[in-house]
């Protein structure tokens, strides 16, 4: 019994074995094959120019929206959540769709000031308080306006950019409320 204990020792260690150098030479193959796609550009990172994104291909710069209200318009918003993302705002996109709106999401209430840096477009601006209810609009802002800034007379947690011509479209009013669309 031993001598058929030992062999089918040796004969698991050796499917053991066997079986983690198939797995060891199909990772290097593997591996080769993602570095022989690299060197070929296949995972290269390309820019989009901006200029040339057509007006059907708009998620290509807004590509995460979600659904808000606005009074009783329903639009998507592309969400500016982080510094970056809020200092970057709509500075140098080509267009805004009309259906899109870019919501400035501040998490303190405060004067919250918004400039034309890089814009190529005129735009509405809402300021909303915490609950969502809107206590401050511009309308019409120019990008010739820059380097002057436009803020809340009173504080403001959210910001929403539209096109311009957007509040009156709509007839956008003050103590109107935005607010998620489930």
């Amino acid at each position: 019994m031993k001598i058929a204990e030992r062999i089918v020792m040796l004969l698991l260690l050796g499917c053991l074995l066997g079986g983690a150098g198939w797995i060891y030479v199909s990772v290097k193959q593997e591996q080769q094959s993602v570095r022989d796609a690299v060197a070929r550009g296949e995972y290269e990172k390309r820019e989009v120019d901006l200029n040339e994104v057509a007006k059907d291909d708009w998620r290509i710069l807004y590509p995460n929206t979600i659904p808000v209200q606005i009074g009783s318009t329903t639009v998507l918003a592309s969400v500016a959540d982080t510094l970056p993302k809020r200092i970057k705002g709509l500075s140098d996109t080509p267009f805004l769709p009309e259906n899109v709106v870019k919501l400035f999401v501040f998490g303190a209430g405060g004067e919250q000031s918004i400039w034309m840096k890089d814009m190529r477009y005129s735009i509405d601006i809402l300021w909303m308080s915490q609950d969502g209810y809107i206590v401050h609009i511009e309308e019409n802002v120019a990008p010739e306006t820059y380097p002057e800034s436009f803020s809340s007379p009173t504080p403001a947690w959210y910001v929403i950019e539209t096109n311009a011509g957007f509040v009156a479209q709509h007839n956008i009013a003050l103590g109107e409320r935005v607010r998620l669309v489930e």
